[in-house]
C-alpha cells in the first residue's frame, strides 16, 4: 500500500471517529498524520479544526481553520468576545472552511448549528447572523436544494435590513442570481444579478464583479441570447487574467466552449476545452475540475457525432473518459447536483457503444444522486 493510500485511509478514520463523537481518538489519528499532499493537509486542519470546535477549545480552532479561511470575509472579528460567541463563530468558521474544502453537506450542519446557538443562547452578533443564514442558501443550492435555498436568501435580506447592515447583499444577490438560475426563473436570474454586479462595481471588488459576469454569462446562456452570453464570459476572462484567477479562467474557457457549442461552431468549441486544460494545471479546486470535465464530454460528444465508422467510437471512447473524470472529482465533493447532472449523457454515451449494462447503472447512479438531494430537501 502506498503512503498516499495510507494517508487517505487515517483520513477516513479520522473522519469516522469525528461523526463518532470521539474527538480525542481523532486527535491522536490527525496530530500524528505526516502529510506532503496539500490538500490531504487542509483536510486534516479542516478536521482538527471541528475536534478542537466541539471540544470548546477556541483558540485553537481559530489557529488551526485559519490557513483555510484566506481571503474570507474578514468582518467576523469581535472584540473580547464571550464564551457563547466564540461558540457560534468558530462554528461558523469551521462551516465556512468545509465550503472551501467543497463538502457542502458538512458545512450546511456547521452553519444550522451556528444558527442554532445563535438563537438558543441570544448571542446578538448580527453578522454572523446574516453570514451563517446566507452560507446556509448556497451549502442548499450546490446540493440541489433549490426552494429552501431560497428561503436562505431571502431571509438573508430580511436580516440585512432589519439590523441596517448592507455589507452581505451584494453575496446574497449572487447566490439569489444562481438560485433563480436553477430554478430556471430567468428574468428573476438576471435582475438580481445585475444587482449584485452594480453592487460589486460600486465597491470596487474586482474578483467578486469577474464572478458575477460569469454567473450572467450562464443565465444569457440559457436564456438563449448567446452574444450577451459571449460578452460576459470575456469580460469575466479578462478580469480574471488581470488578478490571476486560474479557477475562474478555466471555468470562463469552459463556458465560452459551451457558447460556441450552442452556436455550432465546434472548432472553436474545443479550442477553449483545450484552454481550459491548460489553465486547469494552475488550480486544485476539484469541483470546479468536475465542472469543466462535463463541458469538455459534451463537446467531445457533439464532435462524435459528426463523425463515422472507428473515427466516431474513438471519439466516444474519449468522451467516456472525460465523464469519468468528471465523476472522480465530483465524487471527491458533496456538489451532489453537479454530480447527478453527468449521468444522463454518461450513461447515453455508454448505450450507442453497446454497453447496455453499464448504462443501466449509469441511469440508476442519476437517479440516486437525484433522489438522494432530494430527500434531503424535505
Amino acid at each position: 500500500m502506498t503512503q498516499n493510500a495510507d494517508n487517505r485511509m487515517l483520513l477516513y478514520r479520522a473522519r469516522l471517529l469525528v461523526e463518532e463523537g470521539r474527538y480525542d481518538a481523532a486527535l491522536d489519528v490527525l496530530i500524528n498524520m505526516q502529510l506532503d499532499n496539500e490538500k490531504q493537509q487542509q483536510e486534516v486542519a479542516y478536521l482538527l479544526g471541528w475536534c478542537y470546535v466541539q471540544r470548546q477549545q477556541w483558540e485553537e480552532a481559530l489557529n488551526t481553520l485559519s490557513p483555510l479561511l484566506v481571503g474570507m470575509d474578514e468582518r467576523l472579528a469581535v472584540e473580547t468576545p464571550q464564551e457563547r460567541e466564540r461558540h457560534a463563530m468558530a462554528l461558523l468558521r469551521l462551516g465556512m472552511a468545509a465550503v472551501n474544502l467543497s463538502t457542502y453537506e458538512d458545512a450546511s450542519l456547521h452553519f444550522t448549528r451556528c444558527l442554532k446557538v445563535l438563537h438558543d443562547r441570544r448571542v446578538h452578533l448580527p453578522v454572523v447572523r446574516i453570514h451563517a443564514r446566507y452560507y446556509l442558501a448556497m451549502t442548499c443550492l450546490m446540493r440541489g436544494l433549490y426552494t429552501p435555498a431560497l428561503e436562505h436568501y431571502e431571509e438573508a435580506i430580511r436580516l440585512c435590513n432589519h439590523y441596517g447592515n448592507e455589507t452581505a447583499l451584494p453575496d446574497i444577490y449572487y447566490g439569489l442570481c444562481d438560485v433563480y438560475r436553477a430554478m430556471n426563473k430567468l428574468v428573476d436570474s438576471y435582475n438580481a444579478g445585475q444587482e449584485a454586479l452594480r453592487l460589486y462595481m460600486a465597491r470596487e471588488d474586482q474578483q467578486m464583479a469577474a464572478r458575477m459576469h460569469n454567473m450572467l454569462g450562464h443565465v444569457c446562456m440559457q436564456m438563449g441570447n448567446y452574444r450577451e452570453s459571449s460578452d460576459h464570459y470575456t469580460e469575466s476572462l479578462a478580469m480574471a487574467t488581470s488578478y490571476q484567477g486560474p479557477t475562474l479562467a478555466m471555468l470562463n474557457c469552459a463556458a465560452l466552449a459551451e457558447v460556441r457549442l450552442a452556436e455550432k461552431r465546434l472548432t472553436e468549441a474545443r479550442r477553449y476545452c483545450q484552454l481550459a486544460l491548460t489553465t486547469m494545471e494552475q488550480t486544485d479546486d476539484v469541483h470546479m475540475k468536475g465542472r469543466v470535465y462535463h463541458v469538455i464530454a459534451k463537446v467531445a460528444y457533439a464532435a462524435a457525432l459528426q463523425q463515422d465508422g472507428a473515427r466516431h467510437r474513438q471519439l466516444l471512447e474519449e468522451t467516456l473518459s472525460w465523464y469519468e473524470k468528471a465523476k472522480t472529482c465530483l465524487a471527491a465533493t458533496q456538489a451532489y447536483a453537479d454530480e447527478a447532472e453527468i449521468y444522463g449523457g454518461w450513461a447515453q454515451v455508454l448505450e450507442e457503444l453497446g454497453r447496455d449494462a453499464e448504462a443501466i447503472e449509469c441511469w440508476r447512479a442519476g437517479y440516486t444522486a437525484l433522489h438522494q438531494f432530494r430527500e434531503d430537501g424535505k
